[in-house]
């Protein structure tokens, strides 16, 4: 039976349309909790691991399909087939995300500084590069390549 369970993907658990807003998977979510909650199957052992496990994977698939990049991550993993969220494609992704200007970073905030210090060294506006890639360094204080970045920028605010 816990195979049965397995095979069936999140919005199947939950009730919903692909398409479903945030608020309707929470409705449903709660709506599924109030009826497979284990706590509603103390008298048989049996049914309440059975509940235990549906709400097990009906908690993950409202916590994945409530968060943008883990639902897309889902999506495009659903259509090859699999039915289960993996949290290795998301830590996958970000570490694969190099947004214009080729610097490696994990923090979707350090990115945003980033990015906007990249625009600022293209316009060669060294003052705004300058403090974005700090801005961004405070978000990956361990980041060598940002901190090179910072060191051409005051390099060439030198020879500017």
């Amino acid at each position: 039976m816990a195979g049965e369970e397995e095979a069936v993907d999140y919005y199947q658990l939950l009730g919903i349309i692909r398409t479903a807003t945030p608020d309707q998977i929470r409705s449903a979510f709660h709506r599924f909790a109030r009826e497979h909650h284990p706590d509603n199957f103390t008298a048989d052992p049996e049914e309440a691991e059975r509940h235990t496990m549906l709400y097990q994977q009906a908690s993950e698939a409202h916590r994945v399909l409530l968060d943008p990049t883990k639902r897309q991550l889902y999506d495009e993993g659903l259509a090859k087939g699999e039915v289960r969220y993996r949290d290795d494609r998301l830590r996958e992704t970000r570490r694969t995300m190099r947004p214009p200007g080729g610097v490696l970073l994990r923090s979707s905030k350090a990115r945003v500084f980033f990015t906007r210090a990249h625009r600022a060294i293209k316009a060669e506006d060294w003052p705004q590069a300058k403090l974005n890639l700090q801005m961004a360094i405070q978000n990956e204080p361990d980041n060598d390549e940002l901190k090179a970045k910072l060191e051409e920028v005051l390099e060439k605010m030198k020879s500017g």
